[in-house]
């Protein structure tokens, strides 16, 4: 049956569509090239074609437009859909088994409550897109360009991502396994996170990142200590002092990140630093700082530093348990420099020696 045959018998109606593919199994139905708003519309733009409950299954819709019509209950399964025209459309609790769909405009449409299993939806270009509710297994999402998409309450398993591009992507209450990053003839490597796969990828492939992520953890070292006037001038000292060894110092004497929270951006780099200098002298955020960053870094080791006379606060001792928090060492303003060569020595020394 060719594409205007195929338009015409379903323009009579749903259940006479259903019972003639139901009589008739083996005749292959085509929707090629087709606009259905300019075959199934009324002539009148509001009027946009809606269709509930409709047996679509093995129909080829190659290069057809689907362009703002609305799908309810309608089973594309082992469908072609290719290089096809989706933007603007209305799916709901359709199911798409088997199903190819690759090279096809999706941007501003809507999958909710859909199935897609074994299916292709390889270099489909998605924006602004809902997937709200629907389930992913076994598809291949390879080379989509995914930009502000809705994959709240999705299941997404087993499904081959390589290549894809993701961006600002709701996965709210999704249910992510089995994620597959690697192209087919290279070892498989799975992930249980869409939005890592990309990154992931490149650090396993990428000897370039590899490097500059071994530079960033080989050479990085969080300065934490009171940012008033006098004491800042003492962590200056100390940053000083680093750089003559080669290494990277940071210290967070800037205005807090709009998006974070300082305390997660100083746990985001402390936990990339090759070591942690604290000056415990007149401490304000210190205390907090340490309280959340010291218990979940065992591998970074804390070099603790007071103004000669004074004692640390209280707190301090509780932190003598964790291995990684090495002896305080007290220093004036003839020693502190010193302390630090001491210091970037005997982290050179016990990483030698493990």
């Amino acid at each position: 049956m060719n594409s205007i045959e195929s338009v015409e018998l379903l323009k009579s109606g749903t259940e006479k569509w259903n019972s003639w593919r139901k009589a008739n199994p083996n005749e292959r139905v085509a929707f090629r090239e087709i606009d259905f708003v300019s075959f199934f519309s009324e002539g009148d733009f509001y009027d946009l074609p809606e269709f509930s409950d409709v047996d679509f299954s093995d129909v080829d819709f190659h290069m057809a437009s689907l362009r703002n019509c609305t799908f309810t209950n309608c089973c594309f399964d082992g469908s072609k859909m290719t290089f096809a025209d989706f933007v603007d459309a209305y799916f709901e609790s359709c199911t798409f088994r088997n199903v190819s769909m690759r090279v096809t405009a999706i941007g501003d449409a809507t999958f909710n409550n859909c199935i897609f299993e074994g299916s292709d939806l390889s270099y489909c270009s998605a924006q602004n897109t809902s997937f709200k509710g629907s389930r992913f297994k076994h598809t291949l999402l390879e080379h989509m360009s995914l930009v502000d998409n809705d994959f709240s309450d999705t299941l997404i398993e087993g499904c081959h991502v390589y290549g894809i591009s993701s961006w600002d992507m709701n996965l709210t209450n999704s249910i992510q396994r089995d994620i597959v990053i690697t192209p087919d003839g290279q070892a498989v490597v799975t992930v249980d996170n869409i939005e890592l796969a990309q990154f992931l990828y490149l650090i396993i492939n990428n000897s370039k990142l590899r490097n500059v992520l071994d530079t960033i953890t080989s050479k990085v070292v969080l300065i934490l200590g009171n940012f008033s006037p006098e004491r800042k001038a003492v962590l200056d000292r100390i940053r000083e002092c680093l750089r003559t060894y080669n290494l990277i110092p940071v210290m967070f004497d800037f205005q807090k990140p709009s998006k974070r929270n300082l305390t997660e951006t100083v746990a985001t780099v402390a936990a990339m630093s090759k070591f942690i200098i604290v000056d415990l002298s007149d401490p304000r955020s210190v205390p907090h700082e340490l309280a959340n960053i010291v218990p979940r870094m065992p591998s970074v080791n804390f070099y603790p530093l007071i103004t000669e006379g004074q004692n640390e606060y209280g707190m301090f001792a509780d932190y003598s348990c964790y291995s990684w928090v090495k002896e305080k060492l007290e220093y004036t303003t003839e020693t502190l420099e010193q302390i630090v060569e001491k210091i970037v020595f005997d982290n050179t020394s016990e990483e030698r020696s493990d």
